[in-house]
């Protein structure tokens, strides 16, 4: 039996008849899909959170203690006081970005739980992950200042790209949270 929607009936004045299913139950079905998509992608960037955390937990033992797969020689005596600032500048800077990556993640499954595409929450997170990721990737160029005497700028483009691209998108999330905060008040 062929179905129909009312909007095609407003449309040409007569019942036409679809193939397919009607729209509203082919749009809560994209919608329930979409709201696993995100609770999917919200535990899989944890889960990946939790690696990067666990490699940089092993990178850093294997600075601080040159023993593991990880280590190095860092000579902390000379310059030590640099050393020991940009040392500790990357490891606040990388949790920092974890951490909060790890909240944006949670802030979407909450909002998948709660029914809200946007959590406005997120949208100080983001600001400030670029920054954080920022200040990481500046201290991730200029790791060998832990190996060598001189200081030389290390510098990348991924540098400035990625987290100009963050912030682009924190832009837009906000944009797109505040119309959807909008819309709700609207109806």
């Amino acid at each position: 039996m062929k179905k129909w929607h009312p909007q095609c009936e407003i449309k040409t004045g007569k019942a036409l008849p679809l193939q397919s299913k009607p729209i509203v139950e082919h749009s809560l079905m994209t919608t329930q899909k979409t709201w696993m998509g995100i609770r999917i992608c919200s535990y899989v960037a944890i889960v990946l959170c939790a690696a990067w955390a666990v490699f940089y937990v092993f990178n850093f033992y294997g600075l601080l203690t040159s023993k593991g797969w990880m280590s190095r020689d860092v000579d902390w005596t000379q310059r030590a006081a640099l050393k020991i600032a940009f040392f500790v500048l990357d490891v606040f800077s990388i949790a920092i970005t974890i951490g909060l990556c790890v909240k944006a993640a949670l802030n979407f499954l909450k909002g998948t739980r709660d029914g809200v595409v946007f959590p406005k929450s997120n949208v100080k997170l983001f600001f400030w992950l670029a920054l954080a990721y920022f200040v990481h990737r500046l201290c991730w160029a200029n790791e060998p200042i832990l190996f060598r005497e001189g200081f030389n700028f290390g510098y990348t483009h991924s540098n400035i790209v990625i987290p100009f691209c963050i912030l682009f998108f924190a832009f837009m999330y906000k944009i797109a949270a505040d119309a959807v905060e909008e819309n709700r008040l609207t109806v």
